[in-house]
């Protein structure tokens, strides 16, 4: 039988990919689960509550994308402050939110692609906002001196393509 004979620079090398794959692995889980930053909660309840028009108390409300019709609804608790340049402060009713949900159609808000209702929960385990967009997921970093950043949800979504082209053939 043959052997292969294997150098000392093959042999360190080897070594020093199996000890730097670890470690970044390890700087990168790390930088995922970070203290200041959190997911939103999926609540079938609060979609429920959108759509039944009921404002969440103690809340500021913001939009993104067309007054019109926004693309995401934010709800900040009044104990937090807002970061955000891309985010419009709105007042808010009943009223408004019934104006929002009636003019998005019903194949917007029900189904796989449609609107997101869920609470932006802060590093401790507390509710603190609510979401409400065609996106699923963002961005959520708590700074100190209970400061959120929230991202807004982006206008393009790969998977809305068959959307798109659907509207086309109606309009």
């Amino acid at each position: 039988m043959h052997r292969k004979s294997v150098s000392a620079n093959d042999l360190r090398s080897r070594l020093s990919v199996c000890l730097v794959i670890p470690a970044v692995l390890c700087v990168l889980a790390g930088c995922t689960a970070s203290g200041n930053r959190r997911s939103l909660q999926r609540d079938r309840d609060l979609d429920n509550q959108f759509l039944r028009y009921e404002v969440v108390p103690d809340h500021r409300y913001y939009s993104s994308g067309g007054y019109d019709k926004p693309n995401a609804i934010l709800g900040i608790h009044k104990d937090y402050e807002l970061l955000s340049n891309l985010w419009r402060p709105v007042p808010i009713s009943s009223a408004q939110l019934e104006k929002w949900i009636r003019t998005i159609a019903p194949e917007d808000y029900r189904g796989t692609a449609g609107y997101f209702a869920a609470y932006i929960i802060n590093p401790e385990g507390k509710r603190v906002g609510i979401w409400y967009s065609i996106q699923s997921t963002t961005t959520i970093n708590f700074l100190e001196g209970n400061k959120i950043e929230v991202e807004t949800p982006s206008l393009w979504q790969p998977d809305d393509e068959p959307i798109l082209r659907r509207r086309r053939r109606l309009y």
